[in-house]
């Protein structure tokens, strides 16, 4: 306890040593920016620092982001860059409870979800926050103390900073209904904090369990196993996948997930897209996040003669179809838990038998319903992924189809009493 505070004595004077110089002669030692408090002291007789200055409104024009934004991406860019030259393994920097406070404010203004509403984070990365539970009152207690009178940056008092406004003016509000009202919501981000931190180890390892597979430009998940945990968990799953992929999570709204979370359920090929093209795609069975545009899946056109017996190659989805009489044939005989065959009466079978790739359109009888289908609404019934369909072969005879191979037969093909020659399709 006394090395931290110690620590936190040591920034705190560090800090109003360069706040409260009145004069300052800057001079560039091997590459490296020294201040010369010229008061003097053994504290701050040379206290070596690095200065770089940077276009912010620029910065912010370019890239279209306020320029609050944008100065707070050059500021830790420059801490990163400072750090990597330095060899440092931290960056300290100044928050107190009153910035995170009115972050809180903010984020509550602007619409958060539970993370965002946790405030400032003691540690990030190489960022560490020694002041974040200390006031400003006691910085300026302590400050007052030690007789130096410390530097004001005007901005800081400029209401069309949100920031600002927040401070000067609804915190006063607030404090009209409860004086404490500052204490309170630093409590309530603190136990936000746990919440979240419990919610977040449930979805990371919910998340290595649907993990299918991942690189640095996307990340495969089993919709299955996301669709069995609890909503909670699942927005918070999300919100991890993506981070990895994105690399941050600027500009994800409550908004983004909401969508994702309502297509979950969802039979057919499905998209989001997300801030920083990154996009979002699912199925029945599988959800991608991706940093490139996914490829719609382009079908190879296929149409192959069939004889019986005999066998056809179909390049194009990598199966064989195999075509066979069925000696002595018995109902018994008939496997009908096995999709991957069909037993067909010869006498349904026209000229031209063909094997051939799906077309728009299509409709068949399937087996054991009256009427036609729309061979699309079939797959969308028995819940087959949109980039399956077009591996799956269509088999036809005399204009109409007689089996979707592996799915479904069609009622006017298949063996009744009366049937007298029997052909067996297999698919290999």
């Amino acid at each position: 306890m006394k090395k931290l505070i110690s620590a936190v004595h040591l920034l705190l004077i560090s800090l109003c040593i360069w706040l409260s110089a009145s004069a300052q002669e800057i001079k560039t030692v091997d590459g490296v920016r020294v201040v010369h408090n010229e008061k003097g002291g053994k504290w701050g007789e040379k206290l070596p620092i690095k200065i770089e200055s940077i276009d912010a409104q620029k910065f912010a024009r370019e890239r279209k982001l306020s320029l609050e934004t944008a100065a707070r991406q050059v500021r830790y860019d420059f801490f990163e860059r400072v750090a990597e030259q330095e060899g440092a393994s931290k960056i300290a920097v100044g928050h107190t409870a009153d910035d995170n406070v009115e972050t809180f404010l903010m984020r509550l203004v602007r619409g958060s979800g539970i993370k965002g509403l946790c405030g400032i984070p003691v540690r990030r990365g190489k960022i560490i926050r020694p002041l974040i539970k200390i006031w400003r009152r006691e910085i300026e207690s302590y400050v007052g103390s030690l007789k130096l009178v410390p530097r004001r940056d005007y901005t800081n008092y400029e209401s069309k900073y949100m920031r600002n406004r927040v401070r000067m003016k609804l915190i006063p509000q607030l404090k009209l209904y409860n004086l404490n009202i500052k204490e309170i919501i630093l409590q309530t981000i603190l136990l936000l904090t746990q919440d979240r931190l419990f919610l977040e180890d449930k979805a990371e390892e919910a998340l290595a369990q649907a993990l299918r597979s991942m690189d640095e430009n996307e990340l495969s998940l089993d919709l299955n196993k996301v669709r069995s945990l609890e909503d909670a968990v699942q927005g918070h799953l999300f919100r991890i996948a993506i981070e990895r992929i994105k690399g941050n999570l600027l500009d994800l709204s409550y908004t983004h997930i909401q969508d994702i979370l309502e297509k979950l359920e969802g039979k057919e090929r499905w998209e989001v897209h997300l801030p920083a093209g990154i996009y979002v795609t699912g199925n029945s069975e599988r959800l991608l996040i991706s940093r490139e545009k996914p490829q719609k899946h382009k079908s190879n056109s296929y149409h192959y003669s069939l004889s019986i017996p005999g066998e056809v190659e179909l390049k194009e989805i990598g199966r064989k179809l195999r075509l066979s009489w069925m000696e002595d044939f018995s109902p018994a005989k008939i496997n009908n838990d096995d999709l991957q065959t069909a037993y067909v009466d010869h006498a349904a079978l026209g000229k031209n038998l063909v094997a051939r790739n799906k077309q728009e359109g299509d409709r068949f009888n399937p087996l054991g319903m009256k009427g036609s289908k729309k061979l699309q609404d079939l797959f969308v019934d028995e819940k087959i992924p949109a980039e399956r369909r077009d591996s799956i072969p269509i088999i036809e005879s005399g204009g109409r189809i007689i089996w979707v191979a592996g799915v479904r037969l069609d009622e006017r093909a298949k063996v009744t009493k009366n049937t007298e020659k029997v052909v067996k399709l297999e698919l290999l």
